[in-house]
């Protein structure tokens, strides 16, 4: 069993979409992928994505782009990418330069609210 050293506790926002923009946008155009959040927390967001990344994106910069569940509100979060596991799903840190604490907590607010509630 792997420990667990993350100082930020995730949770899995079900069913909430994501969709990936590398930024800036390669010389071919823009490049969007489609995926759905795994699990989220302050420092991060884990994404199952909907095809693989397909090229050498390790250092890109990237947007993703929510609408937030409750209000609808669209937001984007610009972050780099922490790690790739089998091409379809990916880590990405938050770029804490970009965000403002509130912003962050708006979407916390919001998406805990899709975690299934536990049934004891």
């Amino acid at each position: 069993m792997e420990n667990e050293n993350r100082t930020r506790i995730r949770f899995n926002p079900e069913g909430l979409v994501a969709h990936i923009i590398i930024e800036p946008p390669p010389p071919g155009g823009e490049i969007i992928i489609d995926g759905q959040v795994v699990d989220m927390s302050y420092s991060g967001i884990k994404i199952r994505l909907k095809e693989p990344l397909g090229q050498a994106v390790d250092e890109a910069e990237l947007r993703i782009s929510i609408i937030l569940p409750e209000s609808r509100v669209a937001m984007s979060i610009h972050g780099n990418i922490k790690h790739i596991r089998e091409d379809r799903e990916c880590g990405l840190q938050y770029n804490p330069n970009k965000h403002s604490e509130d912003e962050f907590d708006d979407l916390m607010f919001e998406c805990v609210k899709l975690v299934p509630q536990r049934k004891d």
